[in-house]
């Protein structure tokens, strides 16, 4: 920090921001700013009482425990400690800060929380809108600390918590509440209520966590302004439910990892804003919309989502020709079709855009078709494990990497 020196204003210093009016420090942005070492409890941080916003993520605070001395900071609004390898208990202290509005603790698995700090701070910071808590250890945490709340969150992310037992439904009913990431808790179980009072979600992530019906709940269908779903993993069966394709905001789909089965249902091709489709690693070894009459091919309603870039159908029974209508497609950078029955490459001709292409492990023939060389920005191409013959333009990538 070159710019705190003692002969300097320090509302003038790098990351310091003061009230116009009394000069006080309310504010210390200091993300990526190469501190490290540690925070003694006697540091002059805490002796700055009216500050409001405090950011100390991705710094490197040397395995030093979170001091309780942040409790006194009792005009905070935002805190921010995350990824800055802090590591230990939080302490209960922080709960003293009931003017946050967002608590960001998460890290690298390092810190660790317990039922009843977490409890203290669910009562205590009723005005939090936003709590991220990623990578913290929460493995001896009852889920029931969370019942009470804030019924003013917007945003709260458990990421690789270790979260154990069964989820209460009170969390998908808060009403005002736009994100919530659980993924990576492969021993969490959650059950989408029947009846949605809020229609507020806007962003969902489970993925490798565990449903407890093993249906995808229909009530997901009331979110009419949903744009994210990530489920992937979660062991959800049965057929891709077609009300799906009435969730017309949506902008990313991932059901990959999961054991849906039968037909890509054609209500998707409704979902005209989309820009991600993941569905590898299922059991759709029919692939058919409607009476398009592409059964066990990639159907061609796909060509509506004009703004798709990415498209994952890896691990399925997809048959046939790769089809000529994704040249359409002129925003597509990733292609995943590996590990089906595709056995031609039909008339060949994707876009410039395309970055990524996947077709390892079909059953295609033949030669590998010139106009792969077209293929500008591409960066990674696996065509392995097939029955091709010729040879791929080595050249087409050494000349752009030397661009």
């Amino acid at each position: 920090m070159e710019s705190w020196k003692q002969d300097i204003d320090c509302c003038l210093w790098d990351g310091v921001m003061c009230d116009n009016t009394s000069g006080d420090v309310i504010d210390h942005e200091l993300s990526c700013s190469w501190l490290n070492g540690t925070i003694p409890s006697n540091s002059f941080l805490f002796h700055l009482p009216h500050l409001q916003h405090l950011n100390l993520a991705y710094n490197y605070f040397n395995h030093s425990p979170i001091s309780f001395a942040f409790g006194q900071l009792s005009r905070l609004r935002y805190l921010n400690l995350s990824y800055s390898m802090f590591s230990g208990q939080v302490p209960y202290e922080l709960s003293h800060l009931s003017k946050l509005a967002s608590l960001d603790l998460s890290g690298y698995g390092n810190v660790s929380l317990e039922t009843s700090v977490v409890k203290r701070l669910v009562q205590n910071l009723t005005k939090l809108r936003e709590l991220h808590l990623d990578h913290v250890d929460m493995s001896s945490v009852s889920l029931s600390s969370f019942m009470n709340l804030s019924s003013s969150l917007t945003s709260l992310s458990l990421n690789n918590c270790l979260l154990r037992g069964r989820l209460l439904d009170h969390i998908f009913r808060l009403p005002n509440l736009r994100e919530l990431r659980l993924a990576d808790n492969p021993q969490l179980s959650w059950f989408f209520p029947m009846v949605i009072s809020s229609k507020a979600l806007r962003f969902l992530d489970v993925s490798y966590t565990i449903h407890d019906s093993g249906e995808l709940p229909k009530s997901i269908g009331e979110l009419k302004f949903f744009r994210h779903l990530i489920i992937s993993g979660c062991n959800f069966y049965g057929p891709i439910p077609t009300w799906l394709g009435n969730l017309t905001q949506f902008t990313l789909l991932n059901l990959s990892a999961n054991n849906f089965a039968g037909e890509i249902p054609l209500s998707l091709s409704n979902l005209k804003a989309l820009s991600s489709l993941d569905i590898r690693s299922n059991n759709l070894s029919e692939i058919l919309f409607g009476n398009n009459n592409f059964k066990g091919q990639i159907p061609s309603s796909l060509s509506y989502l004009k703004d798709l870039n990415f498209l994952g159908l890896k691990e399925n029974n997809i048959r046939g020709k790769i089809p000529s209508f994704l040249t359409n497609l002129k925003k597509l950078t990733s292609v995943f079709l590996s590990y089906n029955q595709l056995s031609s490459f039909g008339e060949f001709q994707f876009s410039n855009s395309l970055e990524v292409l996947a077709l390892s492990n079909n059953k295609l023939y033949g030669s590998i078709p010139k106009s792969l060389s077209n293929l500008a920005n591409l960066s990674y191409l696996d065509i392995s494990s097939n029955d091709l013959t010729g040879i791929v333009d080595i050249d087409m990538f050494s000349v752009r990497n030397t661009e």
